[in-house]
């Protein structure tokens, strides 16, 4: 399952993307700790998220690197600066775009 994640304004501007193999298996380690908001990403459709919401994304991702199911540095890396780029500004969102 291929998966990007996305930085776009409300008005469909794209800022920033990643594209890294590793989100869907990141995906699926958030199922399996029953993590509420990365485990509800969607593989084939997009799933959104305010950003109010992506400093819960960025506790999950942290709980899973923790936890040692969440290795990829590069991977944790690129997400964290797209969550830095939503916090940045009003009206931008971080887009989980599913195959």
């Amino acid at each position: 399952m291929a998966i990007s994640v996305i930085v776009q304004t409300f008005t469909g501007e794209i800022l920033s993307r990643s594209v890294h193999p590793g989100i869907g298996a990141l995906c699926q380690a958030a199922r399996e700790h029953h993590l509420p908001l990365l485990s509800g990403v969607d593989p084939y459709d997009n799933t959104v998220f305010n950003r109010s919401q992506v400093n819960d994304v960025r506790a999950e991702l942290d709980s899973l690197r923790n936890a040692g199911d969440f290795e990829d540095l590069v991977l944790w890396t690129e997400l964290v600066q797209l969550i830095e780029l939503v916090n940045a500004k009003p009206h931008r969102y971080l887009l989980f775009n599913g195959d």
